[in-house]
């Protein structure tokens, strides 16, 4: 494949911190490159490196011949006067406009050509962005969180044109669904990986079996050289002398050594995220939530009716649809905050529901992050035990130095964790969790997946997310928009009947609701997906398991009887993970 662009030792910093040291990257022709890494690791500045709108601090920056390069930002950059015709690089007025023009705009059903830019929606100035930016038919595309306010359709179409498309594009996204559909090859930006990033072809899924493997690799590498230095520093302790070539090589290897498994060590260490981990009530029972006939509307508008559905401790139920399709207002009936127009909703007795909403109006911005996470005293009270501050804190990237930080000068990935951390504080049977991934970056949304699939009560979750509603959820109730709820038994199945419910709008369907689309035999897309990547879930979950029952082996966690039970508990529910992945395993494997 001929490269269209290469950096070679890129560095680069921000102010006194460097983002990344010695970074090489080339760009294929037709390469669809997904391009990920933690809030603040420098990937919107790579990108603009890649462009060669910002010189890099050190490194080379070579392109073949003279590529087209065109860029889609995060935040569009039309002229405050711009209409929707100018904005796509045309004269206004229908008569002048090129054929090009007049196809995309009637084809992305923008009606009236002058119609300014400043009094478009922000999925539709989106959009606009996006076709600028193709009408220009680059040699190479880079797009910084394309699907950022599109709606599903939008996004369909992008994924959908990227997939066809004849130039290269590299996507900074936290989209990780988005990645499994469109990329061939997956970056990381990370100080655990050597030279600063880890690549692997794939999509998403297949990434992230790569990246376990290496980085299970690199702890072993680890433990190799700790023993090796072991014994180098017990023969170093014996005070050989030095005046032999003999001895004077191996001190010099000793030395060596000592400098690669710092290296490595460093490496290892840089990998942590925050540590996310949900507080439940211990309750055993059948039923938490029992919702029977429920029905909403606001006006003439039927958001839902008929609607009926179960939760028990385990389960995950993902809410999906467009948005204003109500999936805010299912949560919130659900959840007993708000009454339905119909039917009831039961909860289990003393049953302890915990909500996080998309507002961040209960964050005080004056207020200092200390006096957030603890009014009172030092000590938050968590899993039962008290912890100090400074290591809860410590969970979620804190460090002790930004405690007194006034709460309103976090960025909204900082804030997003800061809601979490307070959440993981309140003790639940049920959680209940409108948009909780708004302003994470995939690390923090790896972690916050692992800790919702360990939680053993129940979960009610809607997000946009669709790579963690997939992953996570049981089933799927799909609100269409126009009262129809569609119980699904995952947002995939969800996605099949939301294409066939829009194929079907000139044509009013049925009375009664659309069956679901039937299934091939053997695996489908999602499940020969699920396939290959079970086997880094299963590591992943035996790890896990392993690190729980290491924590239990130290003598002194039996100093804390409630810890122990606290531990035990965890200990069945990574037990019960392992095993389930281990059945579905077998499941996929005899269907295959």
């Amino acid at each position: 494949m001929a490269e269209l662009v290469s950096l070679t030792g890129i560095a680069h910093a921000f102010g006194a911190e460097p983002l990344f040291t010695g970074i090489d990257l080339a760009v294929g022709e037709n390469e669809r490159l997904g391009l990920i890494g933690a809030n603040g690791s420098g990937k919107s500045t790579l990108l603009r490196i890649l462009a060669g709108t910002l010189a890099p601090e050190e490194g080379r920056r070579v392109c073949r011949g003279e590529p087209h390069i065109v860029c889609v930002d995060q935040h569009d950059t039309f002229p405050d006067q711009a209409t929707v015709a100018s904005a796509l690089h045309a004269e206004p007025g229908t008569a002048d406009l090129p054929a090009a023009v007049l196809k995309a705009l009637d084809e992305h059903g923008f009606a009236d050509p002058d119609q300014p830019v400043a009094t478009l929606s922000g999925g539709r100035r989106k959009r606009l962005a996006l076709l600028r930016a193709l009408l220009a038919e680059p040699d190479l595309l880079l797009l910084d969180e394309p699907t950022n306010h599109l709606d599903s359709a939008g996004v369909d179409w992008l994924e959908q044109t990227l997939r066809c498309a004849r130039f290269a594009a590299v996507m900074v996204t936290h989209d990780r669904w988005f990645l499994d559909r469109v990329a061939n090859r997956i970056v990381e930006l990370g100080a655990q990986f050597p030279g600063g990033r880890f690549t692997a072809a794939g999509g998403y899924s297949d990434f992230c079996a790569a990246r376990e493997v290496f980085l299970a690799g690199q702890r072993s590498q680890q433990e190799r050289l700790d023993n090796k230095m072991r014994r180098e520093e017990a023969w170093l302790a014996r005070r050989p002398k030095a005046r032999t070539t003999k001895a004077i090589a191996r001190i010099k290897q000793a030395d060596q050594l000592r400098d690669e498994l710092d290296a490595v060590r460093q490496r290892n260490a840089a990998g942590r995220s925050a540590a996310i981990d949900f507080q439940a009530t211990g309750r055993r029972g059948n039923e938490l939530l029992v919702a029977t006939g429920i029905a909403k509307a606001y006006g003439a508008h039927q958001v839902f009716a008929g609607l009926d559905c179960t939760l028990a401790p385990g389960e995950c139920l993902g809410l999906a649809g467009a948005n204003g399709s109500g999936k805010s207002t299912l949560l919130h009936v659900l959840a007993g905050q708000l009454a339905p127009d119909e039917g009831s909703v039961g909860h289990a007795a003393a049953l302890r529901p915990v909500i996080f909403t998309q507002d961040r109006s209960r964050l005080d911005p004056a207020a200092t992050l200390r006096h957030t996470l603890c009014p009172n005293g030092e000590t938050v009270h968590f899993a039962g035990r008290n912890v100090h501050l400074i290591a809860y804190a410590r969970r979620f990237l804190f460090p002790p130095q930004r405690l007194d930080q006034p709460v309103g000068s976090l960025s909204g990935g900082e804030q997003a964790r800061l809601l979490i951390a307070l959440l993981m504080l309140e003790p639940a049977d049920l959680l209940l969790l409108d948009e909780p991934t708004n302003d994470l970056d995939i690390p923090a949304l790896e972690v916050l997946e692992t800790a919702l699939e360990e939680f053993p009560g129940a979960i009610v979750l809607v997000t946009h997310d669709r790579y963690l509603l997939e992953s996570l959820c049981d089933r799927v109730i799909g609100l269409d928009g126009q009262g129809g709820a569609h119980h699904r038994t995952s947002f995939a199945e969800w996605e099949q009947t939301r294409h066939l419910l829009g194929e079907r709008t000139a044509t009013p369907p049925p009375a009664n609701d659309t069956p679901t689309p039937p299934r091939a035999s053997g695996l489908d897309w999602n499940e020969q997906k699920e396939l290959r990547g079970i086997e880094g879930r299963i590591q992943t979950a035996e790890a896990r398991l392993e690190e729980h029952e290491q924590r239990m082996a130290d003598p002194t966690v039996y100093t804390d009887p409630a810890a122990v039970v606290s531990l035990s508990a965890e200990i069945e529910a990574a037990r019960a993970r392992v095993d389930a992945l281990y059945q579905r395993w077998d499941e996929l494997e005899s269907r295959a």
